[in-house]
């Protein structure tokens, strides 16, 4: 072999393993997670006005209001993240619908929300057995439907189940940065605080 056949056989190898090594980086929009994560929480557990109707966010219209008026500067914050299909939405709503409830148990320390955004049973002592078993029912519904939240989001925006946890840790520093006043919340290390 001569040494210009040896070199070009070099090169050739060396172009093959550069591209071997390329590494494919996905974008994962966590700031749009986090802009739909407020706005799914304000949703589903805002306030309610005396017509039993939630209340939209002032930062969500004025978001809203934004939109209309510069579509391109919408397209330009970064990708539209898809929170409104026909599952998400049944999701959004069963969780809406026992917001009321469950928040009664948060105010008075029977649930608290741990610190990965799931609600967990802090203290019965107070419940009927009956209660109880109600109170269980619910919390096993709203976490499995949390879950189902984040993996529904994860399918409708393409970016693999690989990114529910992720999208998982979003959603569970803002129920946690929306707790009100009394609840109780799990730090990050398992010690449990009243804010």
């Amino acid at each position: 072999m001569t040494l210009q056949r040896l070199a070009a056989s070099a090169a050739t190898l060396c172009l093959v393993a550069m591209g071997a090594c390329v590494t494919v980086n996905i974008y994962f929009p966590a700031p749009e997670i986090r802009e739909a994560a407020e706005e799914i929480v304000d949703e589903t557990w805002g306030a309610v006005d005396d017509l039993g109707m939630t209340e939209v966010p002032f930062r969500s219209l004025l978001a809203w209001v934004a939109a209309l008026a510069s579509p391109a500067s919408a397209e330009a914050a970064g990708p539209d993240i898809n929170v409104s299909t026909a599952k998400i939405r049944v999701l959004k709503n069963a969780m809406r619908e026992r917001a009321p409830h469950l928040k009664k148990h948060l105010a008075s320390g029977a649930i608290g929300l741990g610190s990965d955004g799931m609600l967990e049973i802090r203290d019965l002592s107070d419940m009927t057995l009956k209660e109880q078993v109600w109170l269980r029912r619910e919390l096993e519904a709203e976490n499995r439907d949390r879950m189902q939240l984040y993996r529904e989001i994860a399918a409708a925006n393409d970016l693999g189940a690989e990114r529910v946890a992720d999208i998982q840790a979003i959603f569970a520093a803002t129920w946690i940065a929306k707790a009100e006043k009394g609840w109780w919340v799990e730090d990050a290390d398992g010690t449990w605080k009243r804010r």
